[in-house]
């Protein structure tokens, strides 16, 4: 039993069962069909997460970088980097405020099984702010409400810096625990309270008609950026934390699998057990709204809508974790001595920030997680596919996988490499246009373009600003030469440790002089005291059939 490769894809269960498959994809089955939606769903993960996942684990593994190191390969993208990190920290603004709700939501059904927010759910679809009995009304209307969520908020940013104070064991250790266990969670809600009747309402006759949409198709494709974790820059870090010795082509179809077997059990999972009639929710509440309207309706015991809604804390926690990950690895790397100190004061401005949505209330909410981390995840996602593919050079990509697997690449990934960046491209563009000429409400505020533009803007002042950074730290005397080397990967780029290093750039000269058929890679590598400090150890042994022959 390789123990290692179970303890790897325990993390991989974990990430599965996070809030994408418990909250998102259920939310988004509710607006577009259960069905429909799933299966848009499925081709986007083959035909964008999939190229992704690999193109992250590879070039994680091989340079053992965060999201921002990475960037050493294309200097002049290292802004693409720091979007990265800002969508992690915009995501964990509203992951938090959600993980808040679901322990209160869970403390308010343990002391009393009456929830002050089933007069309101009625308001919440048509207009939060319009009820003063709700937990996202207005701070003026109802100040208790925000209280309460605000101190569940601090204390929830308080205890990551904690969690993340000895980086990634704590983590792991949370992980291996957590995957299987929201796992069993929704397998034995489901067996007993479960209806089949309601998966009935699984699929809608007229949710078909959402295909001739640009919202659904766009949906999807954030939704599998976002499953296979690939929009926030964990999956490059966790390169190096988590499968550091794992093979990234068998372990990115591992992730995708896992991410839509998941997707769909937590589809099915809240249709059977929450339902879905016509009058269903389809806010960002969905999940909580349809459980409490369920508990009420069929009356179930208390212990039911309890486990619901520890389940969706456990798959909360997941979430956090995954998305603040690369931001405290990257705090780690140049933070220096004082990284832990930088990471508390950012958990302070998380709060902070986190206090100030929830003034916003549900409409904030929505526009983060609906307008501006997507159009931040498609600009991303973007620019890093053709930086890599067009820049730093497919075939160079290509050389690398081979180089980490030791066996040939097939063609179609590298057919997926060129056609995600135009595919998603094709559909973001689809997305805009809806949204700027479909809007016929002209008489509220436009704040959906509104966000969009200042999203981009911010996107582009960031990308530019670092690039211009990058040119001015090189070593050229004349401003053409600085930019033509900013394109050019630095002299850090590469694997971190001397022997490996060697090896790899062997099999690019190997490459070069058209013998790369005579070159196999003749040695194992352990990332072992990365966090730490320490030095790396690496166990250097030639494959067993050098051994026999020399024998």
């Amino acid at each position: 039993m390789n123990w290692e490769a179970v303890r790897a894809h325990l993390c991989t269960l974990a990430v599965a069962v996070s809030f994408n498959s418990t909250w998102r994809v259920p939310r988004e089955a509710y607006r577009y069909g259960g069905v429909s939606y799933l299966l848009v769903l499925s081709i986007a993960m083959v035909i964008f997460a999939l190229p992704a996942t690999l193109l992250q684990l590879t070039i994680g593994q091989l340079s053992q970088q965060d999201a921002v190191g990475v960037w050493r390969a294309v200097p002049f993208f290292k802004g693409v980097g720091y979007i990265r990190l800002l969508i992690s920290y915009i995501a964990s603004l509203y992951s938090i405020i959600y993980v808040a709700l679901s322990v209160l939501f869970y403390l308010l059904f343990t002391v009393n099984r009456s929830i002050p927010i089933w007069e309101c759910t009625e308001p919440i679809v048509i207009s939060v702010s319009s009820n003063p009995s709700t937990f996202l009304a207005p701070l003026a209307e109802q100040p208790e409400y925000y209280l309460a969520l605000s101190m569940l908020t601090i204390v929830l940013w308080i205890i990551f810096p904690f969690i993340f104070y000895n980086p990634i064991k704590l983590m792991k250790r949370i992980l291996y625990a957590l995957g299987p266990l929201v796992l069993i969670l929704m397998v034995v809600i489901a067996s007993c309270i479960g209806s089949r009747s309601n998966l009935a309402m699984f699929q809608r006759q007229h949710d078909w008609l959402h295909y001739l949409e640009s919202k659904i198709w766009h949906s999807a494709v954030i939704q599998a950026v976002l499953s296979s974790q690939t929009a926030g820059g964990f999956l490059i870090s966790s390169g190096t934390a988590i499968y550091s010795n794992a093979d990234v082509q068998r372990t990115s179809w591992l992730l995708v699998t896992a991410n839509v077997v998941c997707s769909w059990l937590g589809a099915v999972f809240w249709l059977s057990v929450a339902g879905g009639g016509e009058d269903r929710d389809e806010t960002a509440l969905a999940v909580l709204v349809q459980m409490y309207r369920a508990a009420e309706y069929h009356s179930f015991h208390n212990i039911w809508p309890i486990l619901v809604y520890a389940l969706l804390f456990f798959s909360g926690i997941i979430s956090m974790l995954v998305q603040l990950f690369p931001l405290y690895d990257n705090c780690r790397r140049v933070g220096g001595q004082g990284w832990r100190l930088i990471s508390f004061t950012g958990s302070f401005f998380g709060a902070a920030a986190a206090l100030g949505v929830l003034v916003g209330g549900l409409p904030a909410l929505s526009v983060l997680e609906d307008t501006a981390v997507p159009l931040l995840i498609c600009i991303a996602t973007v620019l890093e596919f053709l930086a890599f593919i067009f820049i730093y050079g497919w075939k160079l990509l290509v050389e690398d996988v081979e180089f980490l697997t030791g066996r040939a690449l097939a063609k179609p990934w590298v057919f997926g490499w060129f056609a995600t960046p135009v595919a998603m491209l094709a559909v973001t563009v689809w997305w805009l246009v809806a949204i700027f000429l479909g809007d016929e409400q002209w008489t509220e505020a436009p704040w959906d373009a509104i966000t969009i533009l200042a999203t981009a803007s911010v996107a582009a002042t960031v990308f530019f600003a670092l690039a211009a950074a990058s040119v001015a730290k090189q070593v050229q005397f004349d401003l053409f030469g600085k930019i033509k080397s900013s394109f050019n990967p630095t002299r850090h780029w590469g694997p971190r440790d001397p022997i490996t290093y060697y090896y790899w750039m062997a099999r690019r000269q190997q490459s070069q002089t058209g013998a790369r058929d005579t070159f196999t890679p003749t040695y194992t590598r352990r990332q072992l005291g990365q966090f730490t400090g320490g030095a790396s150890i690496f166990d250097i042994s030639p494959p067993k059939k050098n051994l026999e022959e020399n024998n």
